[in-house]
């Protein structure tokens, strides 16, 4: 009778929940490499139990550097498990660069659909609109490898054959076909774009249905061309399209600076804006300046009150969200209030972590009391960004989330490392949180550093109290 029971209650049992994977698979020194000790802002699960595998997809802060020129906020990784134990049965697919096949860009991916193949085969479809962007799984002998479709490190032409043999069909005979034309990927989008290089035209492919958008292809080519006719020589008119076409950017010859910017569509359409400056003739003396320096007087005034204004505007908001969100706090809101800080954390890093303070001088601003003005609110959104951050990495720590709060509090110290401002309490709130993860040494260094500085006296009291136990653990 036992023999029978057993297949029995094992068919009924129910399948380990995404929460076992996903606490198995952080305790593994592979994920905590990765990770890294960056706060987490996304965990995703899906089940694929036709290949019995577990996708688990997480986003983090990119790394802290100094420098953030051209640094995308976030990196992503696909975890391949085994849903009984959260044990990795894959490599890890990490993404730290900026796509090149148009495919959603770290922190940018919306969703998460399985599609089953076979037993040996799957893939999880993770593009925005319709595009067709693939996590793919195929298991060759007792190991499985994980990859992305379209390959990143292949083209238009060779990741879809069949799309440019529908544009050679449609373009008839034609001297290097369509495979010689400049082809780029649409971002969010199902579809390919193919430009010649030797005249003003444009086509668009459906990558999905491969066929050519005959009315999409006009449409972008004449404004694109119309564009480019006023402001680019008219022996060089073609269009030059990146691999991935986010924007097109051309600038015409002579002294009036002439330009055509394109941005194309990113939200699934086939589509493409375009606007062309024609700018203003300046004498060649005026437009050597301008080269030697970089400094056009009145045009930097205008854009320096710009500037200014965006900044008050800038700090009034992020005022206001904090206050709001100290409110809930103290109101006892406690979850509407640690989402609003990771927004506020989370845009501050879309936003390329914005964190230069006093750097504006006489060649950046030529006014004196601009300049002064422009660099006290730098100043003071820089205060205000650490308090910020300091708030979320508290928060986390009073829900027991510590890692999430060490990485806050750690991003909180560089910031304001990085720009040479001071926030005391930072060092208290990292001496709590060191104490309780166990950190002796790293919690002891935190307080001497908070009693160094000026306190009141009940933080003085706390402080000491602490310290005392920790050294006396520490003999």
């Amino acid at each position: 009778m036992r023999s029978l029971l057993l297949p029995l209650l094992l068919s009924v049992a129910p399948a380990p929940s995404p929460e076992i994977s996903s606490a198995n698979l952080k305790k593994t020194p592979a994920f905590q490499d990765w990770r890294g000790g960056r706060f987490l802002f996304e965990e995703r699960w899906v089940d694929l139990p036709e290949v019995g595998l577990r996708v688990g997809y997480f986003v983090v802060a990119s790394r802290w550097t100094r420098q953030y020129a051209d640094k995308l906020p976030f990196h992503d990784a696909f975890f391949v498990v085994d849903p009984r134990t959260g044990q990795l049965v894959a490599p890890a697919l990490v993404r730290t660069s900026l796509p090149r096949n148009g495919c959603p860009t770290m922190g940018e991916v919306a969703r998460l659909i399985p599609e089953p193949e076979s037993e040996t085969s799957a893939a999880i479809r993770f593009g925005n609109a319709p595009q067709r962007c693939l996590f793919r799984l195929q298991r060759t002998k007792e190991a499985w490898a994980a990859s992305l479709f379209p390959d990143e490190a292949h083209s238009p032409v060779e990741a879809f054959p069949e799309a440019v043999a529908a544009l050679e069909k449609a373009l008839g005979p034609r001297d290097g076909g369509a495979r010689e034309l400049n082809w780029s990927y649409q971002p969010n989008s199902r579809w390919l774009l193919a430009a010649s290089q030797d005249e003003c035209a444009l086509w668009v492919i459906d990558s999905i249905n491969p066929e050519v958008n005959a009315t999409a292809s006009k449409a972008m080519t004449r404004e694109i061309c119309e564009c480019l006719e006023g402001t680019v020589s008219a022996d060089d008119p073609y269009i030059r399209l990146p691999q991935t076409a986010y924007t097109m950017s051309r600038m015409g010859a002579g002294t009036a600076l002439p330009s055509c910017d394109c941005t194309f569509a990113q939200t699934g359409e086939a589509g493409v804006t375009c606007e062309a400056y024609m700018g203003r003739p300046y004498s060649l003396p005026e437009f050597e300046e301008m080269q030697k320096d970089g400094r056009l007087t009145e045009k930097n005034r205008v854009e320096n009150l710009k500037e200014l204004e965006d900044l008050r505007r800038t700090h009034q908001g992020l005022l206001a969200a904090n206050e709001d969100a100290l409110a809930q706090w103290k109101t006892g809101d406690q979850k509407a209030a640690l989402s609003a800080w990771t927004t506020l954390y989370r845009t501050w890093l879309e936003n390329g972590r914005p964190m230069a303070g006093g750097t504006l001088d006489e060649f950046a601003v030529e006014d004196a009391t601009l300049r002064e003005q422009l660099n006290q609110q730098l100043e003071a959104t820089i205060d205000l960004r650490a308090e910020i951050l300091n708030n979320l990495g508290f928060a986390l720590w009073s829900h027991k989330e510590w890692s999430q709060a060490e990485a806050v509090l750690d991003e909180c110290l560089a910031l304001l490392t990085a720009t040479g401002h001071e926030r005391n309490v930072l060092n208290l709130n990292r001496g709590d949180l060191f104490r309780d993860m166990g950190k002796g040494p790293e919690a002891i260094k935190a307080y001497r550093s908070f009693l160094l500085r000026k306190v009141t006296a009940a933080q003085r009291k706390y402080a000491e109290r602490e310290l005392r136990k920790l050294e006396q653990r520490s003999k």
